[in-house]
């Protein structure tokens, strides 16, 4: 599909959203009265949501993106007793809204992606299985820090990996087995229901606020000469995954600048200049920042002064499609902390 139909459905996305929340209330009468006004504009927020999705998919021609946000929907709204078919029968009002709104001749092409997403949910996807697994070698810690922070006791939580590092535990296996996995095992919690956006934030919080206590070990490594900047796309709020790789790279013996969440293009370009950095390291947890991604890119390439950097992706985006990396045309793609700092060295070494 080209470019300009894409942003014929993006610039649309709040009308066809109106049309798709209003197709659901005259469809199902009880609606207005269970829910009232406050529900519909709820119902029209998360449809734009979901079309943005639909967006994004369409525009790096890949169905992936929406059928992969259709099953991590299903498995959400299930566990609030919201059923698949409802799910389904959302999908079909929003090809019908763009059908009405944007023609048959446009809806052809989204069809396509409809479809493949409503054929996906006949799969009746199963429950989602815990991140604290039986390989873990720290299983029995990290599902007792979780348990601090579920509760609030950021101060337990303190004084446990304060005990770990005396007891010899490195900070790099503390670092995977438990602070990782138990943001993992947050996230999965919140799409099950089984706590709030309030206990997500402060699990997350009192990570980082632990993760800052122990910088005078990760900053105790010879140094190598080699710089890395590292920061999340613009838009994007989730910092603590790149945040910890920066600190492997720390540990490794990298000068590392992390700028943080939510970053400007333009101050990014400055600050990789002004660092002289040999790897940009730029996460992405949602798919609906992956064209921001690209476009930041190929800005860069184009720049001068930044011919010969390298350019490595990670976070949940290119998780879930171990190829997209390609699409956005980094460098190298990194599944986890070790293997950025490997493909990172080799880059560089080259």
């Amino acid at each position: 599909m080209t470019t300009p139909n894409v942003q014929l459905l993006a610039d649309k996305t709040s009308e066809l959203s109106a049309h798709i929340t209003n197709l659901h209330f005259e469809h199902n009468p009880g609606l207005e009265k269970r829910y009232g006004a406050e529900g519909k504009r709820r119902c029209h927020e998360d449809t734009v949501f979901h079309l943005n999705f639909l967006v994004e998919a369409m525009a790096l021609n890949l169905p992936d993106i929406y059928i992969n946000y259709t099953l991590w929907a299903v498995a959400m709204l299930k566990s609030r007793n919201i059923s698949d078919t409802d799910l389904a029968q959302n999908l079909n009002f929003v090809q019908q809204a763009i059908r009405e709104v944007l023609g048959s001749k446009f809806a052809s092409t989204t069809k396509i992606y409809i479809d493949a997403a409503i054929e996906k949910l006949k799969e009746r996807p199963g429950d989602s299985v815990s991140h604290i697994t039986d390989d873990n070698p720290l299983k029995k810690e990290v599902a007792a820090y979780l348990g601090y922070l579920l509760a609030g006791k950021r101060r337990e939580a303190t004084v446990m990996i304060s005990d770990l590092l005396t007891q010899g535990v490195s900070i790099k296996d503390i670092y995977r087995d438990i602070f990782q996995v138990s943001q993992y095992e947050v996230g999965r919690l919140w799409e099950c229901n089984k706590i709030t956006v309030a206990h997500e934030h402060y699990c997350t919080a009192a990570t980082q606020q632990i993760i800052s206590g122990l910088y005078p070990f990760i900053y105790s490594a010879k140094r190598s000469g080699k710089t890395l900047v590292a920061c999340s796309i613009s838009g994007e709020l989730h910092e603590l995954g790149i945040r910890m790789v920066t600190d492997f790279f720390e540990m490794d013996g990298w000068d590392t600048y992390y700028l943080g969440a939510n970053m400007p293009d333009n101050e990014l370009q400055e600050a990789l200049i002004e660092y002289r950095a040999d790897i940009l390291a730029l996460s992405v947890s949602l798919p609906i920042h992956l064209s921001k991604v690209a476009a930041l890119i190929k800005k860069i390439r184009s720049h001068r002064d930044l011919a010969n950097i390298k350019i490595m992706v990670g976070g949940y985006s290119f998780l879930t499609n171990l190829d997209l990396w390609k699409k956005v045309d980094a460098d190298a793609f990194a599944q986890n902390a070790e293997q950025a700092i490997a493909k990172a060295n080799e880059m560089v070494n080259q």
